[in-house]
């Protein structure tokens, strides 16, 4: 009964009742509303159960779904996420299982690239890294968010060879070509369809293309035929599966568990039309 009245308030509170608190809570999403307590803990609870019953809807439009992503993720709540993010630091012990960090080392020592390209880089720690160990190669960090991008320039303006631009993948730009892209997370919060549209558009424009993206440990991305909700508005995705029907001739990958995080695990994914893989994936 208390579960029930609990997902019930959030309901309300999703709907018309109270923005102001909606979006008070609506702020703590990306900390999982740790930094609440008493009666708005509780409150938070019922508003991500919430989120997550009308995001997961069979009908739900990836229009709809966006608005409620950026009611949890943008803005301040996309700075401050970034700023957590940027306090881990790059490389963490995790980073050591996600073999995905490794095959770009081996490419980026290759010589071949020359522009290099991270959709949702979020804090950008990770490209920020790369790019002062490979101040001859042009590196460019994107997300969805205004206010991320404002930051974002700011806190790395010292790193030439390091820009940053808007992209949102739902309607990603026809220009956009590089010789490797990457994503590091990120995907796992677009839904299906905007999924498969990013891939098929990514094929013709992207000669290297590296995942690294959570899955739940029972999840088979490589024979699970349809993608399943996670929670928290993230997706399990049949990753091997979609990159080959996007087109991809090569696909490799490799699972890491993150012993720190019961019930996950990393899918790292090299793609490319005509590359060998490295022999880290």
């Amino acid at each position: 009964m208390k579960k029930a009245w609990q997902f019930y308030t959030g309901k309300v509170l999703l709907g018309s009742g109270i923005p102001w608190l909606r979006n008070l809570l609506a702020h703590h999403w990306t900390t999982g509303g740790t930094g609440l307590v008493g009666t708005k803990r509780w409150i938070f609870g019922g508003l991500s159960r919430a989120l997550d019953s009308r995001y997961y809807r069979p009908k739900a439009s990836t229009e709809e779904r966006e608005q409620l992503k950026a009611m949890c993720m943008s803005k301040s709540s996309a700075v401050e996420w970034a700023k957590a993010y940027l306090k881990r630091g790059f490389p963490e012990p995790q980073t050591a299982v996600i073999a995905m960090f490794d095959g770009i080392e081996h490419t980026l020592k290759s010589g071949t690239i020359h522009r290099v390209h991270q959709v949702a880089c979020c804090s950008a720690r990770e490209i920020g890294w790369f790019a002062r160990r490979y101040p001859s190669i042009q590196f460019t960090g994107s997300d969805c968010d205004t206010d991320l991008m404002v930051f974002l320039k700011d806190h790395w303006r010292s790193l030439e060879n390091l820009d940053f631009q808007i992209l949102r993948m739902e309607s990603p730009p026809n220009s956009l070509s590089c010789d490797l892209m990457y994503a590091s997370g990120g995907l796992h919060y677009l839904d299906p369809e905007t999924l498969v549209r990013f891939l098929v558009w990514a094929r013709p424009r992207v000669k290297r293309l590296y995942l690294s993206q959570p899955l739940d440990r029972d999840f088979d991305p490589t024979a699970s035929k349809h993608s399943k909700g996670r929670g928290m508005l993230s997706w399990n995705h049949p990753y091997t599966r979609l990159l080959k029907e996007a087109g991809f001739a090569s696909v490799t990958s490799k699972e890491g568990i993150l012993e720190k995080l019961p019930g996950v695990k990393n899918y790292s994914a090299f793609a490319s039309d005509y590359a060998a893989p490295p022999s880290v994936l």
